[in-house]
C-alpha cells in the first residue's frame, strides 16, 4: 500500500528541475539536441469527477542555447483513443488529430542542457468536458512557442474511468541478472560492487521484496558466483544470498547467464546448454581448511572408559555441481528467450528439452491484428507459450528504470493509459503478462512504484504467472515465427563449432575445446570454463549491444590460444654421432593447468629406428624437454623425422614438426665388432683343430694294445695244445 502511496506522490508532484529528458522524447522525430516538450496530468492522467484538471508542461533542452520564456497552449484529443497502436500515432504526432483547446499559460526559460517544469496550469471541469458516462483513453497535447518560433508538441494522455472502471488481471515477471559480461562468473570484485546498498542487484532484490506477487526470473550464475568463492566471498554478497533465499516471491530459473535458449536452438542445439563442471573455479582453502575431528573426546580425567583417539577426515571437499546450483525454485521448466527472436520450432524443441513454457513478446504473435487485449497463455507446439503485453510492458520498463521525480511522473501517467487500453479491450476475466525484461533498475522507489502501479492500479487486478498459464488462449492467437538475426546466429555457430559441442549442421573444428581438453588429466578444468563463458556471451542482455562481437572475437581468440597452447618449438638439425641416442624436443604449455603429452616420432628412412613414444608432463605456463630414444642402423645419411604430439586418448596436440638428423652410423662400434668376431672365429678354428687332433692321437694310442693281445692269445693256445697231447 506504500508504494501505491508513493505513486501517487509522485504523479501529483513537480520537480523544478531535473537532470535527464523526459522518457517520452523517444516516441517523436526531432532534430538532434533540439528541445522537446512533454505534457502530463496530475494523478497519472485520471480526470477527476466533477474537479479541476491540474496540467504540467515540460521542456527538456539538450542543446547549447537557452529556450526563452514563451507561451503554451494546451488541448485534448476530440475522440477517445481506442488501441495502443492508436496512442502511439498520437504520440507521435500529436497535431495530426482533431484537437480541442483546453486553456493557455506563460513559459518560463529553460537553461541550455537543463529540463524544467515551465508552466502548470489549472484547467476547469467544465472547460475539460469530458463526462464520466463515456470512458475512455484521451490525447493531451501542449505546444510551446516563443518570440523565436514553435519550440514543440508534446503528447499526454488523459483517462475518464467511469463509474465502474473495467479491470484486467496483469502478472508481472522480472529478471534478476547481473550487467553483461563474458568471464562465465561474476568476480568477487564486481559481486562486491553489484550487493552494496545501492549495487544493481540490491536494487533488483529490492524491487521483488516491496512487490512479493512479481515473479522473479533468476540467473542461476549469480548463486553460483557466490558459492565457488566459499568462505572467501564478500560479505555483502553473502547477505545479499541470504536475503534473497528468503525472498517470499514466486521463482523460476533462467538459463545460466540468462543465456538466450531460443538463439541455441536456431544455432543448431538439440537443447540448450548447462553448465557442466566449475572446478576451475574454486580453491579447497575457502572451503573449511580447519580439518574435522572424529571421536568423542572424554568429559573428565576420572572417566574410566578409554579416550578414543580422534582421526582426521579427508581435506575439504569441493562442492560439487548439483549444490552450487540449485535453488528451491517455485516454478520450473520457464524459458525467456530475447523478444521478438521465437519460432514454432524453437518452442517445441524447448518443450522436449523441458522447457515446456515459454515466454514471448506480443510483437512475436499476431496480437495487434485481432482489435482486443488477448490473454497471456498460447498453445505452441509440444508447449505453451506466456505472451507479454509490449505496450504495457514497455510503458512499465520506462516508469520502473525513471531517474528522477518529473520523468517517474511523465512515465507511470503513460503506464496508466496503457492499463487503461488494456482493460477496456481485454475479455472478461482477462489476465495478461507485463515484463520488466533485462532492465536494470536505476532507483527502488521508483521500479517499486511502477510495479505496484501495474498490479493494483484502478484497472488492474493483481495476478501471478500460474494465473496467466490458466487463462484460456484467445481465438485467433498465434505465434509469428521469427529468427535472432542470422549474424547473431553465425557468431553463436561459431563458439559453439570451436568447444567443440554438437550441433544440427555443425562443422565442429578439428582441433576443438572438447577434444584438446583431453590433454589435461582432468578436462573439466578447461572445458567447465570455456562452457559457462559460452553461456554469458549467449545472454539476452547481450541483444542490441555494440560490444557483443568485440566479446565474442575475444572469445573465440582465447579458445584457439587454447587449443594452440601446448606446442612443440621447431627443431634444428641434429647431429647424431652415436648408433643410440636421446634426441631432445623442447614442448611448450602455455596453459594454466598441467599438460600429459604423447610425443610421438616417426622416421623417413630405415636408417634409424624410434624404439617408442615418450609420455611426459608439462608443468602449466612452462617448457621441458622430452627425449625420443633412437637407434642408427647400418648406414649414414639424413633422416627427416616427423614430430606430432598426442593427448593419451591419441588426440592430435598442436601443430607437427619435422626434425633434420644427420646420422653417422657407429663405425668404430661396429669395426670391433667385426673384428672381434674375426678372432673369436680364429680361436675358433685353431680349438677345432686342436680338438680334433687330441682324438686322431687317442685313436691311434687305442689300436697298439689290441695286437699285443692277439699274440698272446695265440701262444697260450699253442701251450695247451702241447700239454693237452699226452693225455690223449
Amino acid at each position: 500500500m506504500s508504494l501505491l502511496i508513493a505513486a501517487a506522490l509522485l504523479l501529483t508532484s513537480a520537480a523544478v528541475a531535473v537532470p535527464l529528458a523526459p522518457a517520452n522524447a523517444a516516441h517523436r522525430d526531432t532534430a538532434a539536441g533540439a528541445p522537446v516538450v512533454e505534457v502530463y496530468a496530475a494523478g497519472g492522467g485520471i480526470v477527476p469527477d466533477g474537479g479541476d484538471l491540474q496540467v504540467s508542461v515540460v521542456i527538456a533542452n539538450p542543446s547549447t542555447e537557452p529556450v526563452d520564456p514563451g507561451q503554451v497552449s494546451v488541448s485534448v484529443g476530440a475522440n477517445a483513443i481506442a488501441t495502443p497502436a492508436a496512442l502511439a500515432d498520437f504520440q507521435q504526432d500529436p497535431q495530426k488529430a482533431p484537437l480541442r483547446a483546453l486553456g493557455t499559460g506563460v513559459t518560463t526559460a529553460v537553461p541550455a542542457g537543463g529540463t524544467l517544469v515551465v508552466a502548470q496550469l489549472t484547467i476547469p471541469a467544465a472547460s475539460v468536458d469530458l463526462p464520466s458516462s463515456a470512458p475512455g483513453v484521451f490525447g493531451l497535447a501542449a505546444t510551446v512557442a516563443t518570440p523565436e518560433g514553435e519550440v514543440g508538441t508534446g503528447a499526454g494522455t488523459l483517462i475518464v474511468p467511469g463509474a465502474a472502471p473495467a479491470t484486467v488481471g496483469v502478472a508481472a515477471v522480472m529478471s534478476l541478472t547481473a550487467p553483461v559480461g563474458a568471464t562465465g562468473l561474476v568476480s568477487a570484485q564486481d559481486l562486491a560492487t553489484y550487493t552494496a546498498a545501492d549495487g544493481v542487484l540490491t536494487r533488483e532484490l529490492g524491487v521483488a521484496q516491496h512487490n512479493p506477487a512479481l515473479t522473479v526470473g533468476i540467473d542461476p550464475m549469480l548463486l553460483v558466483s557466490i558459492r565457488v568463492l566459499g568462505q572467501s566471498a564478500p560479505a555483502s554478497a553473502q547477505a545479499w544470498f541470504v536475503a534473497l533465499t528468503h525472498l517470499a516471491n514466486p521463482t523460476f530459473a533462467l538459463q545460466y547467464g540468462d543465456a538466450d535458449p531460443a538463439v541455441q536452438t536456431q544455432a543448431g542445439l538439440a537443447a540448450p546448454l548447462q553448465p557442466s563442471d566449475f572446478t576451475y573455479a574454486m580453491s579447497a582453502g575457502d572451503f573449511n581448511n580447519a580439518p574435522l575431528t572424529v571421536g568423542e573426546p572424554t568429559a573428565t580425567a576420572q572417566t574410566a572408559a578409554p579416550t578414543p583417539t580422534p582421526s582426521p577426515t579427508a581435506g575439504p571437499q569441493l562442492p560439487p555441481l548439483s549444490e552450487l546450483i540449485g535453488f528451491p525454485y517455485k516454478i520450473d521448466g520457464v524459458a525467456w528467450p530475447a523478444p521478438g527472436t521465437v519460432s514454432g520450432s524453437d518452442t517445441a524443441a524447448l518443450a522436449a528439452a523441458g522447457l515446456t513454457t515459454t515466454i514471448v513478446s506480443s510483437a512475436n504473435t499476431n496480437a495487434t491484428k485481432l482489435g482486443v487485449t488477448p490473454d497471456a497463455a498460447l498453445t505452441t507446439s509440444g508447449g505453451s507459450a506466456l505472451v507479454t503485453d509490449d505496450a504495457v510492458s514497455q510503458a512499465l520498463q520506462a516508469a520502473a528504470t525513471a531517474s528522477d521525480p518529473t520523468t517517474a511522473t511523465l512515465t507511470t501517467a503513460a503506464l496508466y493509459a496503457q492499463l487503461a487500453l488494456a482493460a477496456q479491450n481485454a475479455p472478461q476475466g482477462g489476465v495478461v503478462l507485463a515484463s520488466l525484461d533485462r532492465s536494470l533498475p536505476t532507483d527502488v522507489t521508483y521500479a517499486s512504484a511502477a510495479v505496484a502501479t501495474v498490479l493494483g492500479s484502478a484497472f488492474t487486478r493483481p495476478a501471478s504467472l500460474q494465473d496467466a498459464q490458466a487463462s484460456a488462449p484467445t481465438a485467433g492467437l498465434a505465434l509469428v515465427d521469427q529468427r535472432n538475426a542470422e549474424d547473431r546466429i553465425q557468431r553463436v555457430q561459431a563458439l559453439l563449432d570451436l568447444a567443440g559441442e554438437p550441433r544440427t549442421g555443425g562443422t565442429a573444428d578439428a582441433v576443438n575445446i572438447a577434444s584438446f581438453s583431453s590433454v589435461l588429466s582432468n578436462p573439466v578444468l578447461l572445458t567447465g570454463d570455456v562452457r559457462a563463458r559460452l553461456l554469458q556471451l549467449f545472454s539476452v542482455g547481450w541483444v542490441g549491444s555494440n560490444a557483443w562481437n568485440t566479446a565474442v572475437s575475444k572469445q573465440l581468440s582465447a579458445m584457439h590460444a587454447n587449443v594452440t597452447g601446448v606446442q612443440i618449438m621447431a627443431p634444428e638439425s641434429i647431429r647424431q654421432a652415436s648408433r643410440q641416442a636421446l634426441i631432445p624436443i623442447t614442448v611448450t604449455n602455455k596453459l594454466t593447468h598441467p599438460v600429459d603429452v604423447v610425443l610421438r616420432a616417426t622416421p623417413s628412412s630405415a636408417r634409424l629406428e624410434v624404439e617408442s613414444d615418450t609420455v611426459k608432463t608439462i608443468a602449466a605456463g612452462s617448457s621441458a624437454k622430452v627425449l625420443v630414444p633412437v637407434r642408427a642402423q647400418l648406414s649414414n645419411g639424413t633422416v627427416r623425422l616427423h614430430l606430432q604430439l598426442y593427448s593419451k586418448t591419441d588426440v592430435p596436440i598442436g601443430d607437427s614438426h619435422n626434425a633434420e638428423l644427420d646420422v653417422h652410423a657407429d663405425w668404430e662400434g661396429i669395426g670391433a665388432i667385426v673384428f672381434g668376431v674375426i678372432v673369436v672365429g680364429f680361436f675358433g678354428f685353431g680349438l677345432f683343430r686342436t680338438i680334433q687332433r687330441r682324438r686322431r692321437e687317442k685313436g691311434e694310442a687305442k689300436t697298439e694294445p689290441d695286437g699285443d693281445a692277439g699274440e698272446a692269445t695265440t701262444d697260450a693256445a699253442a701251450d695247451g695244445s702241447a700239454h693237452e697231447a699226452p693225455r690223449g
